[in-house]
């Protein structure tokens, strides 16, 4: 019989230096939930030429959670596919109950979004979305890009007929685990270990605004250009 775990999670988000200056938003979304030993944590990053695409990003980082937190009769290696065909379907009825004729310019306005998500059940996990940002697993990073011409997969393009399929970035044994949005490619890029130094600062797990502090820090030096969240899980056994 397995030992039971217990996974602590910590989020942390800031509106980038653009975003200030031009008297934006912050476009992107957090979500983290649990139930017995599933833990489920989302980060969105919403497209940043559309004026309100914070509404479906955190709308969608919420939905996307609760959603795929139900799903525990689906194997890990098969939620990417079914959780990312219920996402697709909520967007569906959104856009739809927003505008019942033709949803076109709510979904372009509103729902244009890319997507991370972490399952953890037990030891084990998966990793999976659509677009760029980050991942950092058991201190291997994996950056994301955002495809060719910086266009990045947004999970509402499935609504126009185009295929984003659902990308898995890690299944299997996991103890720690970040999700990012592509506001720390900046910083990634000159402290390539840097996620992985936050993450063992042991403030990070036993105090549950540290890891917002250190992020309000790291803005003073690094000056995030883009908005950047972080979603991070720490699984141990009890």
């Amino acid at each position: 019989m397995s030992s039971p775990h217990h996974t602590t999670t910590r989020t942390a988000t800031l509106i980038g230096r653009e975003h200030v200056r031009l008297g934006r938003n912050n476009q992107d979304g957090v979500f983290v939930s649990s139930r017995g030993e599933t833990c489920v944590a989302v980060v969105t990053d919403g497209c940043s030429s559309q004026p309100f695409s914070e509404v479906g990003a955190r709308l969608g980082a919420r939905a996307l959670a609760m959603m795929t937190l139900a799903l525990e009769h689906v194997a890990l290696a098969d939620l990417p596919s079914v959780s990312m065909e219920h996402l697709t379907a909520w967007l569906d009825r959104l856009v739809r109950s927003v505008e019942v004729d033709d949803g076109t310019v709510v979904l372009e306005q509103y729902g244009l979004f890319t997507v991370l998500c972490a399952v953890q059940r037990s030891s084990e996990c998966v990793v999976f979305g659509s677009g760029d940002g980050a991942v950092f697993v058991d201190g291997q990073l994996t950056r994301l890009d955002s495809g060719d011409d910086n266009a990045p997969a947004y999970v509402g393009y499935r609504l126009t007929g185009k295929s984003v399929p659902a990308r898995v970035h890690h299944l299997g044994p996991a103890r720690r685990v970040a999700l990012a949005t592509d506001g720390v490619d900046g910083w990634l890029s000159r402290a390539p270990d840097g996620l992985r130094a936050l993450l063992d600062e042991p403030h990070v797990w036993t105090n549950p605004v540290h890891l917002q502090r250190r992020l309000n820090v790291l803005n003073e030096t690094e000056r995030f250009t883009d908005d950047t969240t972080l979603a991070v899980l720490d699984t141990r056994e009890l």
